[in-house]
């Protein structure tokens, strides 16, 4: 797929991008505006950004922030749309993928200006790989978190079932857990709840990848879709299957969180620290916390050796192009300042592990109730991190991040329908993989990234 054409496809993805960058009617009042993309579309997210923009412009009388909060499953098809559209927001989030490809196309601004208003030594060093490229940093990392296994502790404790360590005990626990719980022969709880979305399909098959001792390519770039690992990862899917409620492939991201909560599933597999908030806003008050609700490690393939996680740390990048890069870099640098982090950071304080060494050690954030309240959660998380048991999506190795061809992976749906093929269509693993297999070698020969 050449750049030309993801340019078109872009266009024809997302055309509100074309209305909502039309010049902004502050720009009349002597105001420069920057716009700003992120994926953090929960409320209090919205009104902590809000109140640090405020804050912002009350010493830049000349500057308007105008957030935009956009679903991550969404996000890299916008930015493409924005791209092939040339309008481009000043500052936006993307995947570590999504970083490497803009770099890659010489399209961002360069932050070790930023980086050095935070202080490099200052930044958590798990998080430093992430948009760093020939000796300079071209995104820098919002915040971190991991995807996260939740469960019902009370139901496992109900059925004396213990952690999962394979693939096999978990479909068991699955098993288990699928109940018709008032005998109208009609299943009343699932065993398990995975999100039916694209972007959050291909998280999930990630996450079982890596698990699997799998990798997605091999050293000169040939995809591995039809070797045994994959098959098996396949096949493992499947199985989950009857365990999943009839529709889940209706369910977006935050409907697997809901589901959970309201008890039509008993575990969800990509869950985040944001789950918190859903599980005490949805659930029964008298079963809205950490003694109901916890966190498993995720179970490991027949052929792995330890578990793997997701990481979320999607970097800020800012476009050479964008109509004000210099007044975006001068937000970010506010952004980071501890006393406006931690506003940030405390909007959701499980699912946000602050960057920095300073707020990690801020008396306020480690006196936050909801971190006390849900410290093994957060626990987790860290345990990921430094273990080296997390990976951003897609990247097995450190080095996949100088892969840019991994972004045009993700957005061309390629994995997810391999998935929903055998998962769905039920076809063969092997037929649906060698079809997958062929896919992915053309769209890297289309890109130039591999050769006949």
């Amino acid at each position: 797929m050449d750049w030309t054409f993801i340019q078109y496809i872009g266009i024809l993805l997302c055309g509100w991008i074309l209305t909502f960058t039309k010049v902004n009617p502050v720009e009349g009042q002597n105001k420069k505006v920057v716009v700003l993309w992120h994926t953090e579309t929960e409320p209090q997210s919205l009104e902590a950004m809000e109140e640090i923009i405020r804050d912002f412009e009350e010493i830049h009388p000349d500057i308007h922030i105008e957030q935009v909060g956009i679903p991550w499953d969404t996000l890299e098809n916008n930015l493409i749309a924005a791209l092939g559209s040339g309008k481009v927001p000043d500052i936006t989030h993307g995947q570590p993928v999504t970083c490497a490809f803009f770099y890659a196309k010489k399209l961002l601004r360069p932050l070790d200006d930023i980086v050095a208003s935070i202080g490099e030594d200052n930044i958590w060093e798990v998080v430093k790989e992430i948009g760093y490229f020939d000796n300079h940093y071209y995104g820098i990392v919002y915040a971190a978190g991991t995807s996260l296994l939740i469960y019902r502790k009370d139901l496992f404790k109900q059925k004396q079932l213990t952690p999962p360590k394979t693939w096999e005990d978990f479909l068991q626990i699955a098993r288990i857990l699928t109940e018709d719980l008032d005998g109208d022969g009609q299943m009343d709880r699932y065993g398990l709840g995975l999100p039916g979305t694209s972007f959050f399909i291909t998280g999930v098959f990630d996450e079982l990848r890596q698990s699997n001792n799998a990798d997605l390519f091999d050293s000169k770039g040939n995809p591995l879709l039809t070797e045994k690992p994959i098959l098996e990862l396949l096949e493992f899917y499947r199985k989950l299957v009857p365990y999943l409620p009839p529709d889940w492939i209706q369910y977006g991201y935050l409907d697997t969180f809901a589901a959970l909560a309201r008890g039509k599933v008993a575990m969800i597999y990509t869950g985040y620290g944001q789950g918190v908030g859903y599980i005490e806003r949805y659930a029964p008050k008298e079963i809205a916390d950490p003694e109901h609700f916890g966190v498993l490690t995720k179970p490991i393939g027949p052929l792995g050796t330890y578990p793997v996680s997701q990481m979320n740390v999607e970097p800020w990048m800012i476009f050479k192009e964008a109509r004000h890069p210099e007044e975006a870099a001068e937000f970010l640098k506010f952004f980071y300042r501890d006393e406006n982090y931690l506003k940030y950071i405390l909007s959701m304080p499980i699912h946000f592990f602050p960057i920095t060494k300073s707020l990690r050690n801020h008396p306020k954030y480690l006196a936050n109730p909801v971190i006390k309240k849900w410290h093994e959660w957060l626990m987790a998380q860290q345990t990921y991190f430094e273990n080296n048991l997390a990976r951003p999506l897609l990247v097995t190795h450190w080095e996949d991040l100088r892969k840019p061809f991994l972004l045009e992976v993700l957005t061309s749906n390629i994995i997810s329908e391999l998935v929903l093929e055998v998962t769905v269509q039920g076809k063969p693993s092997a037929e649906a993989a060698m079809k997958a297999q062929r896919s992915l070698e053309k769209l890297l020969l289309a890109g130039g990234y591999r050769r006949k």
